[in-house]
């Protein structure tokens, strides 16, 4: 073969070689062919805030208290929920954890799986330290474990005490008239809200020295003070089934009316008290 024919033999080997290259990268594939980096670990970014209806939004929020505010007795807390049946629970504790309140609310959703609002209030017991926790937080319905936990730290604003009165009775003066009640003193954190804090310590029941002298509570055990509202001079005190859930018999129930009666009715500004039961006044407390 000539030189000549060898020179386009070569010259047409290398046009098709640059064709096939020009032609790859018109579709963005070019062959690599440098020996691959050794790979480095990978740090994912902070998840961001997921869209509504996922399970990374907030179930129940709080509004009132913020983080370190000054709250008094009681504490109102205020917020929205979103929990199974609107039921949740709140409570108070201590920062090295220990519980000092517990209870349960209920959100006034209008339908299952939406926010509704709530507004509970928290006492504060008379030996709670100034750093507190608000907390609330929803049990699980699947295994009881606590779920959607929201935890506010607060200041106590003050420590000081005050004297309230809570009317029980007493053996060998009410059995005589189941009207007649006792008044007891009882010591807690100064606050603007007496009537509510008197009813509070009404729903323990007897300290242990109370009981050693014979003083004896009517109510049933666990009562839940839902809402105490006064317009003018006459309050509402509305509870939850508890207040009558095995009651029977004219004088209990008579004793448990006086117990609450006397017991609002020790401040001048209350003339009339209301008893009612998730809003029902007319079918409670039956003899």
């Amino acid at each position: 073969m000539s030189a000549m024919k060898k020179l386009l033999i070569a010259l047409a080997i290398i046009l098709l070689g640059a064709g096939a290259i020009m032609a790859l990268d018109s579709i963005g594939v070019i062959p690599d062919t440098t020996e691959s980096p050794t790979p480095t670990a990978s740090v994912s970014p902070t998840p961001s805030a997921s869209p509504s209806g996922s399970p990374q939004v907030a179930n129940i929020t709080v509004t009132s208290p913020k983080t370190g505010d000054k709250v008094g007795n009681p504490i109102t807390v205020t917020g929205k929920a979103r929990v199974f049946e609107n039921t949740f629970a709140y409570g108070l504790r201590d920062t090295s954890g220990r519980k000092l309140y517990e209870n349960f609310g209920m959100a006034d959703a209008p339908d299952m799986g939406q926010f509704g609002n709530y507004t509970v209030k928290i006492p504060v017991p008379v030996n709670a330290p100034v750093d507190l926790v608000v907390e609330v937080w929803e049990y699980s319905a699947k295994d009881g474990s606590v779920i959607n936990l929201v935890r506010v730290p607060v200041k106590l604003s003050t420590q000081q005490t005050q004297t309230l009165k809570i009317y029980m009775g007493k053996t060998g003066v009410s059995e005589n008239d189941c009207k007649t009640m006792v008044a007891v003193n009882r010591t807690v954190i100064q606050t603007n809200e007496p009537a509510y804090i008197s009813l509070i310590e009404l729903l323990k029941g007897p300290t242990n020295t109370e009981k050693q002298n014979d003083y004896y509570t009517s109510l049933p055990d666990n009562v839940r003070l839902n809402s105490l509202v006064l317009r003018g001079s006459t309050v509402t005190a509305d509870f939850d089934e508890t207040l009558q859930a095995g009651v029977g018999g004219s004088c209990r129930v008579t004793a448990i009316r006086a117990q609450i009666t006397q017991t609002l009715k020790q401040f001048s500004s209350i003339k009339n008290v209301v008893i009612s039961i998730y809003g029902r006044t007319t079918d409670i407390l039956q003899p």
